[in-house]
């Protein structure tokens, strides 16, 4: 399975003439994962690979500069008659901001799912988890791992000799 990388931004709690807020895309297959939204996000991720459907948005912690983009996105979304429910993960109060941000971006058409994650908690996905960790920032912060299942790979007899393994049973169980 194909893993991407797209840095949205890498700026710190400002941005500048070059770098936007924290933001990275992960796609992995059908999944598009966001870490971090901030402010300008939806404008980078538009200009450079298109807003595509993303299916989770794993927020670190609440400091402003790392959520402010989601109420305009979530907005485009509808706006753009989504119909694909979309999760967002982070470190309470998640809840009670999402609660204020509709305030802002008012009913959607379409499921916003809003999911607290602490750390040691692993939100399971087809073929991958993401597991929220301790951050040590002030304040409740999380960082994430996304942990790919284990798949088996090719085996290769002739490497495998190459490398000193003899045929027998350790070629079985290298096979498997």
């Amino acid at each position: 399975m194909d893993l991407s990388l797209f840095f949205a931004g890498t700026a710190g709690s400002a941005p500048t003439a070059r770098r936007g807020l924290p933001a990275l895309l992960v796609r992995r297959g059908g999944d598009r994962v966001l870490f971090d939204c901030g402010e300008g996000t939806q404008r980078q991720l538009v200009r450079s690979i298109g807003l595509s459907d993303i299916t989770d948005v794993f927020i670190t912690h609440l400091h402003v500069d790392h959520w402010l983009g989601l109420p305009g996105m979530l907005k485009t979304f509808d706006l753009r008659d989504r119909e694909l429910p979309l999760t967002v993960h982070g470190p309470a109060p998640l809840r009670e901001l999402m609660q204020v941000m509709r305030i802002v971006y008012g009913r959607l058409g379409y499921e916003l799912r809003i999911v607290e994650v602490a750390p040691g908690d692993a939100v399971e996905r087809d073929g991958y988890r993401v597991h929220a960790i301790n951050a040590a920032h002030r304040g409740p912060a999380l960082s994430y791992a996304l942990v790919e299942d284990a798949r088996p790979g090719r085996f290769d007899p002739e490497l495998a000799e190459r490398l000193g393994v003899t045929p027998g049973p350790d070629f079985g169980r290298l096979q498997r």
